[in-house]
């Protein structure tokens, strides 16, 4: 028995010290040659920093499904057209006018594309509903009889990337963007439903008035299969499939956020003493009615955008700075009116970028900012070169790789107890039937960096994200010695 025992000691060392002194070529040789990945996609990309060189690489020219590693793409042109220091700006007017503390006409606010106004992840940026009431009361405002008008019409409908999967739509990942976003564009609903399969109760936190939930749901005696989608005509959230009498609460994404954010703000005026009569002013109400800034609204730094959706992979966020990109483009001819391919603008303008730092982008199918279109398709040669030139580029100081995530958790156990997963920040990306990263290490001085783009593994999300893991680990730690 002891000899046994010592046998398979033996032998685990030995396992460890071939993986441990692999060559880059040989970790990469040894990660697709696992049997789940028989009849995947796979692209993997080894690059030097120092000689801005393949080192190591496995069918790096093949186009694969990004999924969420996109979002370093929109993230870096973002740094390089917007500037670390761009903020979005969201103007609040009054148009009517103000007499002995009554003001009688209409708060405007808006839209300019922030997504981040009353994010529940961004909780130390400036509140709009507080900077709102804060300045009525500073003009000395203690009536106001008009309406509070949200202008979400800075962008043209459809508010989603016309890629996106309409079944997407519906769910937290899959939220919108509005020229007058708020509250991450998210609902929790508190829904019960009854023997029929229809909603006997809902409750939306926060509100938004004027949106409806609907069931179109068939009455099952023990089966529960309830999904949603979005219908933009009514407005209403929709459940569709089986159902017995249920209760349940979730989040979804919210279709119509502009009054979302104008009942906030009413509601805020009414708490903060002011005596608020709603009825909406036209100019023809008024006799001298001008039209002022009342308070201006600026979102954190894009430095501190982009952390926060690398981070959390914020489809929305990512997709509002393609949307802004687009928009800069579009400003710069003069012209105002956003048009409904604003996307497809925003993507030219970021492959127009990237090719004036000298990046190829023949290998990159752009659909979206964020990645969620399955339609969006890249090289590891693609992101090899643009993580190069990225590694490169300072910003005022910053680079992307100061912007990126630390592995930790993201790419299995393995990695996670490994000490390398502080020392290597990547980006992951996933959805049906794929995995990518794409990355640096180490992560405060970089020397490499590095893209694995895995479609179609017959294994299960958690062992592919396992054995990318485990490969990394491969990869870096003869490089530790």
């Amino acid at each position: 028995m002891k000899r046994i025992t010592l046998f398979i000691m033996m032998a685990v060392a030995i396992a460890s010290h071939l993986s441990a002194t692999l060559s880059p070529q040989e970790a990469i040789d040894r990660f697709v040659a696992n049997p789940s990945l028989r009849y995947a996609s796979v692209g993997v990309q080894l690059i030097s920093l120092d000689s801005m060189r393949s080192v190591a690489s496995y069918r790096p020219e093949q186009a694969n499904i990004t999924a969420s590693t996109m979002k370093t793409v929109v993230s870096s042109a973002a740094l390089g057209l917007l500037g670390p220091h761009f903020r979005f700006e969201t103007p609040v007017y009054l148009d009517g006018e103000l007499k002995d503390g009554c003001f009688k006409g209409n708060i405007i606010i808006r839209g300019t594309g922030d997504p981040t106004l009353g994010s529940v992840f961004l909780p130390d940026q400036a509140n709009i509903v507080t900077e709102v009431v804060n300045a009525l009361h500073e003009w000395g405002i203690r009536k106001v009889e008009g309406a509070v008008i949200g202008d979400d019409g800075y962008y043209c409908f459809p508010y989603f990337d016309e890629d996106w999967d309409v079944g997407d739509l519906a769910f937290d990942y899959g939220a919108a963007v509005h020229a007058l976003s708020f509250h991450d564009n998210l609902m929790t609903v508190n829904c019960t439903m009854d023997s029929r399969g229809r909603v006997s109760k809902s409750t939306i936190t926060p509100p938004v008035p004027g949106l409806k939930v609907l069931s179109r749901c068939r009455a099952s005696r023990g089966r529960n299969a309830v999904t949603a989608y979005l219908d933009y005509s009514v407005p209403a959230l929709v459940f569709t499939g089986e159902t017995a009498a249920r209760s349940f609460n979730d989040t979804y994404a919210n279709p119509t956020p502009a009054p979302m954010l104008v009942d906030s703000l009413e509601r805020a005026i009414k708490a903060s003493g002011i005596h608020y009569h709603q009825d909406l002013y036209t100019r023809d109400n008024l006799d001298h009615a001008e039209t002022v800034l009342l308070a201006l609204h600026k979102s954190p730094e894009l430095t501190e955008i982009i952390t926060s959706l690398l981070d959390r992979s914020d489809n929305m966020f990512a997709h509002a700075l393609l949307r802004a990109i687009g928009a800069r483009d579009y400003e710069t001819k003069g012209l105002e009116a956003m048009p409904s391919d604003l996307d497809v603008i925003g993507v030219a303008a970021v492959k127009h970028w990237l090719e004036l730092q000298g990046v190829d982008t023949e290998p990159l199918f752009m659909r979206d900012g964020s990645g969620l279109a399955r339609a969006n398709k890249a090289s590891v040669n693609f992101f090899g070169d643009m993580l190069s030139m990225m590694a490169h580029r300072r910003f005022d100081g910053v680079r992307l790789c100061d912007l990126m995530p630390k592995a930790s958790g993201r790419a299995g156990k393995t990695l996670k107890a490994n000490p390398l997963s502080d020392k290597i920040v990547l980006k992951s990306g996933s959805m049906r039937h794929v995995q990518c990263y794409v990355g640096y290490y180490p992560a405060d001085e970089p020397q490499y960096a590095f893209a694995v783009l895995v479609n179609n593994f017959t294994c299960s999300q958690a062992s592919i994200r396992e054995q990318i893991g485990t490969f990394l680990c491969h990869l870096f730690e003869s490089m530790e010695d």
